[in-house]
């Protein structure tokens, strides 16, 4: 009898542990609430999502994903969702969206989206292109540290120092100067 007893306490201790291992592997913890009023939780979801690492690669999930995390004011999130609409990832492209989102993470101090910016300003992508203030983004990129920023600088510097001015003329040949100004005969 005294080993049925002992039998018996063993196998409850067995059932509570596998009760709680089975619980504690049943579903993946949530957001902490500051998690979840940043945002955070959902970027880092965004990134397995884009990557497909440990769930299945889904770019239209990443994107709603990293929307919610934008509107819950996530610069890293708006960033990103930026770069998708850029290269039409899970969503439509939008060059003007892509701008716009890339303007408000500069704003809210992201640096990666400097770098973002002045490419669709160098390559004319969004907004018009203007290679001048591509080089002002790429310069406040390369003052964070950015080197992607400093790259694309020298680039882009290199580019237009060895274009020619506008003003300059182009190199004149005097006979054939000499030929276009005399009359036919």
């Amino acid at each position: 009898m005294r080993a049925h007893r002992e039998w018996s306490r063993s196998c409850r201790g067995a059932g509570l542990i596998l009760a709680l291992a089975t619980s504690a592997c049943a579903a993946p913890p949530g957001p902490s609430p500051t998690e979840a009023r940043s945002g955070r939780f959902d970027v880092a979801l965004a990134h397995m999502y884009l990557d497909g690492s440990g769930v299945p690669r889904d770019d239209t999930k990443a994107a709603y994903l990293l929307s919610n995390a934008s509107a819950l004011g996530n610069v890293d999130a708006t960033e990103m969702l930026g770069q998708l609409y850029a290269d039409g990832r899970g969503v439509h492209r939008d060059d003007d969206l892509a701008t716009s989102l890339f303007r408000a993470a500069v704003d809210g101090g992201n640096v990666a989206a400097l770098t973002d910016l002045g490419r669709m300003l160098e390559t004319g992508r969004g907004n018009g292109r203007d290679p001048n203030a591509a080089l002002r983004y790429y310069e406040r990129g390369m003052a964070a540290g950015d080197q992607n920023a400093r790259d694309n600088y020298k680039r882009l510097k290199k580019s237009l120092d060895a274009a020619p001015t506008p003003s300059a003329a182009p190199p004149s040949n005097p006979q054939i100067t000499a030929k276009a100004l005399t009359p036919p005969t």
